[in-house]
């Protein structure tokens, strides 16, 4: 099948297409898959206890058309026949709710249970007389027609020829005392129900296979589609990068308690702050304990000045260290000599006299956006 200029639905849907269908009410489902569910529960309930709802419903039936309480204790005719009314409600209740749970099962384990409010919100479409013929008179209705004929004539078939290999015990019924005769009749038309509820299971399974099929079907997409779609959900570039920006400050915020670990704060001077520490005993690369921009970075040197930590402004070692290191991991490989000589600084001189001169490597120069300052000159 060929759609949208030639592309073929070949991809599988995407999270958002199969949220769109369900917002649609494209949910997978099969009217005689639920058909079938029902006749069965009901021939089984009928197998089991329909004597009971035979004699109950028949009690009802009879102390319904019993009138005798009006007209000899003059009692309201609304009170008899809500009290006739109530005791038909129970086995009628009892019949039914079972069938309204397997219904809720059987959509359940087929296609999920998904209720959404907007389908059943009004739409004037919905309204409309022309719609409706279309919808009657139209080539899907004859369609549906037609299968809905045919389903009959198969799921008849099979209670035809049931019935027809029971005539003799059929026949001979009348000859039966009541009693004997009704168990009988009531015997053979549970089997006859029983019956038709096969070929209904038939008629279902088939069904089944064409309503997954076409359900899948309706919901591939091509690969143009998966495309726009991934387009749309990037979104703008600005806005991810906003976003970008929002998650880092958060996980910058956080690093500001492992701010006592630091031995000495690189700045910009002040957009960027960055805390090294260096592990004598363990003998490792030097790692970034602490880093921030803007407000964060205005913090941490808050902090630092507070603990009376060595603060030396770095612009381009401190945007480099920032940019390709995170929190809790070891500097970027290029940048040891740079921080070996700071750290040597710090360690041997305190801080103090005049700071010694490094070298950044011209791939890890950064600006404060972190574009590589080496491609923007070329």
């Amino acid at each position: 099948m060929a759609e949208d200029g030639g592309q073929e639905r070949t991809e599988d849907p995407t999270g958002k297409r199969l949220e769109q269908a369900l917002e649609e009410g494209n949910v997978l489902t099969s009217k005689d898959l639920l058909l079938a569910v029902v006749m069965l529960g009901g021939a089984l309930q009928l197998s089991i206890g329909g004597q009971y709802y035979f004699t109950t419903l028949l009690g009802s039936f009879r102390s319904g058309i019993d009138i005798s309480d009006v007209l000899q204790r003059d009692v309201p005719l609304l009170s008899v026949v809500g009290t006739r009314l109530y005791d038909m409600l129970i086995p009628l209740s009892l019949f039914s709710i079972p069938l309204v749970i397997l219904l809720f099962i059987a959509q359940i384990a087929f296609g999920g249970f998904h209720f959404m409010i907007q389908n059943i919100a009004f739409k004037a479409s919905r309204m409309s007389p022309i719609s409706g013929l279309s919808k009657i008179f139209g080539t899907g209705a004859l369609i549906e027609l037609a299968k809905s004929i045919a389903k009959i004539g198969i799921v008849g078939a099979f209670g035809v020829y049931y019935l027809n290999s029971r005539i003799t015990e059929i026949m001979a019924i009348g000859g039966l005392p009541f009693e004997a005769a009704m168990s009988q009749a009531g015997s053979i038309v549970i089997s006859t129900l029983l019956v038709l509820v096969f070929g209904a299971v038939l008629i279902a399974a088939i069904d089944v296979l064409i309503q997954w099929n076409k359900h899948k079907a309706s919901l591939m997409m091509t690969k143009q589609e998966v495309r726009d779609e991934a387009k749309e959900s990037d979104g703008n570039p600005e806005i991810k990068q906003k976003i970008r920006r929002m998650q880092r400050e958060a996980a910058d915020r956080g690093s500001i308690a492992n701010i006592s670990q630091a031995q000495v704060i690189i700045t910009n001077p002040t957009h960027f702050a960055i805390g090294l520490r260096y592990d004598f005993e363990k003998g490792s690369a030097p790692k970034v304990v602490v880093k921030g921009t803007d407000q964060v970075a205005k913090t941490i040197r808050e902090l630092a000045a507070e603990k009376k930590l060595p603060v030396l402004e770095y612009p381009l070692l401190a945007r480099a260290l920032y940019f390709t290191s995170e929190v809790g991991s070891e500097i970027h490989a290029e940048l040891y000599r740079a921080v070996a000589t700071v750290l040597s600084f710090v360690f041997h001189a305190g801080a103090e006299g005049e700071m010694p001169e490094i070298e950044v490597p011209e791939e890890l120069r950064f600006d404060g956006n972190g574009r590589s300052l080496e491609k923007n000159n070329v």
